[in-house]
């Protein structure tokens, strides 16, 4: 078994999943249906696992990932259907745990095996194919559902991080968190991932702050903390947090891109009032997924920071020479060492035979300086992508994907919104709304279109 999954034995009879729908599951019963699903399935397979904010997927994603030389592919059920048969057929896994009532599964394969609502389909691709089994679960780079890239993580990967990140926020056996996050994306899972391995509880909920049922669960079930992305943060803000302060929430952590300064001090104000901790965190898939780690005493001395590189960790900053920036206050791109760094991409199943390419070092696109005190700031990006809601968006296949589709745009960089010069189908800003929306499972309010009539697309 995984090492961050051992500890299930010593906490066997404590509550690991809350669940409204179908009650509670302990850590007894991780173990049961991992030993259930594991004398159904066989090793040296590809899987590929639907997720979706609920016990019957925490269960499924347990047993497959304690399962010996399996290759797990996590995808989240908001992605959309053309996407997930184009990850089936790039492929060719030997399993799929996904809803029971995905009906162009149950066409296709064998129903193997069912928890409550989701199923272990079983495909007709042979196993004991020659792969290597470092790869172990594999996570989308991307917001960009046309883009079939994932980062291959190993154990190790994994297991170092999440051994890092419950030790920096102290998680204990009797803390209680709630999902606010997709857990077919890196910083949802990061949250499963370090409370499962505290033997901590998981409320899972699908509702948003704006339902009072999501305040309900945080009142009954006295949860602890909760993380999220800057939009939710932002949201959280506009909608009064002081008003929904409960004494059980001890702190928050936020990461998946940067918070403006006056949210920023509008939260480390509020938490210090009520003596809640609140945590900036960086990361990026890549390195699965957190990298550095803001301490709470230094909040506001080293506010708009993402503090230090976790420990057995190390940044350096890179002058485009490629020469390392030894003076405080100056810009670099962001290069970090660790053992959390990924394995390299993938975009197919020939991938799956590939080994460690990145050698613990990840070039992470982003422009930054360290102070006179070793702590980090992001400036800007070398790349052609933004960060909405947690996601990373590549402008550049944004782009393409609407020229395949005959719209000619040109992206602006801004974490903000999804900016777009439109050159052409000015009668279409409707369609490309909706269109993107659905393809990048982002709202719509945070796209803004620009008609430009002065330049022509060939101007750029």
């Amino acid at each position: 078994m995984i090492k961050i999954f051992r500890n299930f034995y010593k906490y066997k009879n404590s509550i690991a999943l809350i669940d409204n729908k179908f009650g509670n599951f302990t850590y007894k019963d991780l173990l049961y249906n991992s030993t259930k699903i594991n004398k159904l399935i066989k090793s040296n397979s590809v899987a590929l696992l639907i997720a979706d904010n609920n016990s019957e997927f925490v269960l499924g994603y347990v047993a497959f990932l304690s399962k010996k030389n399996i290759i797990s592919i996590l995808v989240d059920s908001s992605f959309s259907i053309e996407f997930i048969l184009k990850m089936i057929m790039s492929y060719k896994p030997n399993y799929i745990y996904a809803p029971k009532e995905t009906t162009y599964l149950k066409k296709n394969y064998v129903q193997i095996l069912d928890f409550n609502s989701y199923t272990i389909f079983q495909t007709k691709t042979a196993a004991d194919r020659k792969l290597n089994f470092e790869n172990f679960l594999l996570i989308s780079t991307s917001g960009t559902t046309a883009s079939p890239k994932f980062v291959r993580l190993s154990k190790v990967n994994l297991e170092d991080n999440v051994l890092k990140i419950s030790q920096y926020l102290n998680i204990k056996k009797n803390h209680t968190t709630i999902t606010t996050m997709p857990l077919g994306y890196s910083y949802g899972l990061s949250v499963i991932n370090t409370h499962l391995q505290k033997g901590a509880r998981i409320v899972l909920n699908k509702s948003t702050i704006l339902e009072k049922v999501f305040w309900n669960k945080i009142s009954d079930y006295k949860v602890n903390s909760f993380g999220g992305v800057p939009e939710f943060y932002e949201f959280l803000k506009r909608i009064g947090f002081h008003k929904n302060l409960y004494p059980s929430i001890k702190y928050l952590t936020q990461a998946g891109g940067k918070l403006k300064e006056e949210t920023l001090k509008y939260y480390g104000n509020l938490c210090l009032q009520n003596k809640i901790k609140f945590y900036v965190m960086y990361g990026q898939s890549e390195a699965s997924p957190r990298m550095t780690f803001l301490d709470w005493k230094m909040f506001f001395k080293k506010i708009n920071s993402i503090g230090k590189p976790l420990k057995g960790c190390k940044i350096n900053l890179f002058m485009k020479n490629r020469k390392v920036v030894k003076e405080a206050n100056k810009e670099g791109e962001i290069v970090f060492y660790g053992k959390n760094v990924s394995l390299g991409y993938s975009k197919n199943i020939k991938d799956l035979k590939k080994g460690n390419v990145n050698k613990k070092i990840l070039y992470t696109g982003d422009i930054g300086y360290r102070d006179n005190e070793n702590f980090y700031y992001i400036t800007g990006r070398k790349k052609r992508f933004i960060k909405l809601f947690g996601k990373r968006l590549d402008l550049k296949e944004i782009e393409s994907f609407l020229s395949s589709h005959g719209i000619k745009v040109r992206c602006d960089v801004n974490d903000l919104k999804l900016k777009l010069n439109l050159y052409n189908n000015f009668k279409k800003e409707k369609f490309i709304k909706t269109f993107l929306s659905k393809h990048l499972n982002i709202n719509q309010n945070y796209i803004l279109i620009k008609k430009n009539l002065k330049k022509t697309f060939k101007d750029f």
